[in-house]
């Protein structure tokens, strides 16, 4: 039998820890109830066996067998209401929590068996949204991977330019958009288009911060958040015409230009 996978087993800790200790702050602040906290303001259930990739709590029944689990954590909560600090009731919560949690990561999607790599998409209204996964573990996208995280975002805003010619705007919301190096993937008028999206949810959109490159927890990030209470990087939403991110990519990004041109039969400069 195959080893447990110690980055990730190290990241549901550190992170099931720290959501728990979110829940607690937001209470505390009385910000929501318990239940609603728990199922729509943390990522918690989706990194249990029980998540089905389809049904979430925070906005469907999921079963019984997480309704027992929430309140046998309600009862952890009441039990170490008052606290000096919220360390026992995180170990508890943990515990609880630990059977049910992923502790095996799946095998990552290869960026070849992704026509975007890290990029995916889909249209809503007037405008295509775009959203990241790093496939490039343990590598950076933002860093190690920068030339081709430019090159497949190229290749994804010209095939939406082929298939979807109504669609002139592009938009994502993420933490990354308070990110420079992200930032600099995109003209000056995604900076200026920037609106927090205060109102924290479940999705990585907030959450994703607390992900290492190498896929275990981002240390630094949860110690900030927790010192300040507030996400090291807001979650901003940012939009532009795709022909300016694609004008800006093509000025900013020659080697990206040259890597796609590389790539034979898929796009040319």
């Amino acid at each position: 039998m195959s080893e447990p996978d110690s980055t990730h087993l190290n990241y549901v800790r550190e992170f099931t820890k720290l959501s728990l200790w979110y829940v607690h702050k937001r209470l505390c602040e009385g910000e929501g109830d318990f239940k609603g906290t728990v199922n729509g303001r943390v990522n918690i259930y989706r990194n249990t066996t029980l998540y089905d990739g389809k049904r979430h709590p925070s906005n469907a029944d999921v079963g019984q067998e997480w309704a027992s689990i929430l309140n046998q954590l309600k009862a952890i909560f009441d039990r170490h209401a008052g606290e000096p600090t919220t360390a026992k009731l995180e170990q508890a919560g943990l515990n609880l929590l630990w059977p049910y949690l992923k502790k095996r990561r799946g095998a990552l999607p290869s960026p070849q068996d992704r026509p975007y790599e890290c990029w995916s998409y889909n249209y809503s209204s007037a405008r295509v949204h775009i959203y990241i996964f790093n496939v490039y573990q343990p590598a950076s996208p933002l860093s190690d991977m920068y030339i081709p995280f430019a090159a497949s975002l190229i290749r994804l805003l010209r095939d939406v330019q082929a298939e979807r010619p109504d669609i002139e705007v592009v938009q994502c919301g993420s933490w990354l958009n308070s990110s420079p190096p992200f930032q600099a993937l995109f003209p000056e008028c995604w900076k200026q288009s920037a609106e927090p999206r205060p109102d924290v949810r479940y999705t990585m959109g907030h959450w994703g911060q607390f992900i290492s490159r190498q896929g275990g927890f981002h240390a630094r990030n949860g110690t900030l958040f927790r010192q300040t209470g507030k996400f090291p990087f807001p979650n901003l939403r940012c939009e532009s015409p795709i022909a300016e991110v694609l004008a800006h990519l093509k000025e900013s990004f020659p080697q990206a230009i040259a890597h796609n041109a590389e790539r034979s039969g898929v796009s040319k400069p």
